[in-house]
């Protein structure tokens, strides 16, 4: 296992300081300050976020890359999440966030990125019955994505979901979706907090999935109806016993601090550290 952190801290303490201007301007001091922290803190793993698709447009893109490429560091990438819907009903909609994966990818690729995680989407709140149809769209979309990455030398991790958007939620439910997908080259990133509001057994989803899970972002939660991203250790999230389940599986992969706040990281890393 390695402990990295993400970028996803310093991008929300960037956007409540006024000194940042504008997004793309948010998105890359961000990511310097999470990558000087991991530096400064020997931490040789980071997870940058790479949202809103502001950030790759020309003028800022090089800028980008040429920062991130200044760091000896190992690079993994979240995908862009807000306003996107691989699972939408709206094809339009589905059509457009497999494309801004499929350029994602492209900027893995030039940041030496092995893993890219992504979100689903939001399945219809109203109608369940829609939600077969959700699960239609994603596995659409999915192996549109996984065709163009195939040759790319990335890990696609797609990840578990709050159970406010109704798709990849506990275990049975990942089950479901995995299967009618239906492709070897498609893994999980698994998400504690996320999983925790679906009351989802840890045990069985490492049991079932130990072979394929990629990613683990290690997100704290006070109760079933949010997903705030608090301290590690403030909340009811149980990592002592999730640990024990990722180490019975021998997992070797990453373990993603991610928080809503970097103020809280140096604490949240101790926690973590004395549990491994």
């Amino acid at each position: 296992m390695e402990l990295g952190i993400s970028s996803l801290g310093s991008i929300i303490d960037c956007s409540l300081d006024s000194n940042c201007s504008d997004i793309p301007n948010r998105i890359y001091h961000a990511t310097e300050e999470c990558l000087k922290y991991a530096e400064e803190n020997a931490i040789n793993l980071v997870e940058l976020v790479v949202d809103p698709q502001d950030l790759y447009t020309e003028a800022n893109k090089q800028d980008f890359i040429d920062l991130v490429n200044s760091y000896s560091l190992k690079k993994q990438v979240h995908g862009p999440f807000i306003d996107i819907n691989l699972c939408s009903h709206n094809n339009l909609i589905s059509q457009a966030s497999v494309e801004a994966y499929i350029e994602a990818a492209g900027l893995c690729k030039r940041i030496n990125a092995d893993l890219m995680t992504i979100h689903p989407g939001l399945a219809n709140f109203m109608l369940e019955s829609m939600r077969d149809y959700n699960k239609i769209q994603l596995s659409k979309a999915l192996k549109k994505l996984l065709n163009y990455t195939g040759d790319l030398n990335l890990f696609i991790g797609l990840e578990n979901m709050p159970k406010n958007t109704h798709i990849m939620l506990d275990q049975v439910n990942i089950e479901e979706i995995l299967n009618s997908i239906g492709r070897t080259d498609l893994f999980l990133t698994y998400d504690t907090s996320h999983f925790y509001t679906n009351n989802g057994d840890v045990n069985l989803l490492w049991k079932q999935f130990h072979k394929i899970i990629k990613n683990v972002h290690l997100v704290e939660n006070f109760t079933t109806e949010s997903d705030t991203h608090p301290p590690l250790g403030s909340g009811k999230v149980d990592f002592k016993g999730i640990l024990e389940t990722i180490r019975n599986y021998r997992y070797k992969g990453a373990l993603i601090i991610e928080l809503s706040s970097n103020e809280d990281l140096d604490n949240s890393f101790d926690y973590i550290y004395k549990l491994l």
